[in-house]
């Protein structure tokens, strides 16, 4: 059941990263699609899912994933305090918004809960 719950967490942040992508196109941040900005936005959003997956903190599903998409998201979003705190906190809240997803569709939809 653990590897069930790894590839769902990575399945679902695979699907994070095409939403990133095209957010971060259409907001500008990623001003063309090419493999330096794409490449580095897909394993950012690889990474929560992964630490999601193999992390079996004894927490309940939804702050597990919320603390995981917080603290994995932390990594990447304070570079963007350089340039205000709008952009750091947008990014910090999608990462905790899509841990949470990612957790209750692995826990809750697939059935593939944490184990110790």
């Amino acid at each position: 059941m653990k590897n069930m719950h790894l590839l769902i967490c990575l399945t679902g942040r695979l699907i994070a990263d095409v939403i990133c992508s095209i957010g971060g196109y259409l907001s500008g941040n990623i001003p063309v699609f090419s493999f330096f900005p794409v490449t580095s936005t897909f394993f950012n959003r690889l990474m929560p899912g992964f630490i999601i997956g193999i992390s079996s903190l004894k927490t309940n599903y939804i702050f597990h994933g919320m603390l995981m998409g917080f603290l994995v998201s932390l990594i990447s979003s304070i570079s963007f305090l350089e340039n205000g705190i709008t952009d750091f906190l947008f990014f910090t809240s999608a990462g905790i918004f899509y841990g949470l997803l990612i957790e209750l569709f692995a826990t809750k939809i697939f059935k593939a809960g944490m184990e110790a």
